[in-house]
């Protein structure tokens, strides 16, 4: 969305829309759980200032959000769940988790 790369969207953050007290607000959907439309990001504070700045937020779900917060929540997403840390064994050596034994 802010960069325009294809990419598989493990790759990516959901952003959705959570309509607060001072109106609708552009929010990160970890869990990709949050209904109605989504946009999707890199996981990069430059792809999200990119997209901010492109007002592609505003296009993505055809109306006016609050994007203000969305880098700060970005940083906090970033520090906790990408930070290099593996998320299972297996990867240690490339091969994905399997199921047979």
């Amino acid at each position: 969305m802010g960069c325009k790369k294809v990419v598989s969207p493990d790759q990516l953050v959901r952003v959705a829309v959570e309509h607060t007290q001072h109106g609708p607000e552009a929010v990160l959907d970890v869990s990709r759980r949050i209904g109605g439309r989504g946009a999707w990001v890199h996981p990069t504070q430059e792809c999200v200032t990119t997209a901010v700045r492109r007002r592609a937020f505003n296009r993505a779900f055809r109306t006016a959000v609050s994007a203000e917060n969305l880098g700060h929540h970005l940083n906090v997403l970033l520090s906790t769940r990408w930070n290099g840390q593996k998320e299972s064994e297996s990867e240690d050596h490339g091969k994905p988790m399997s199921a047979k034994r």
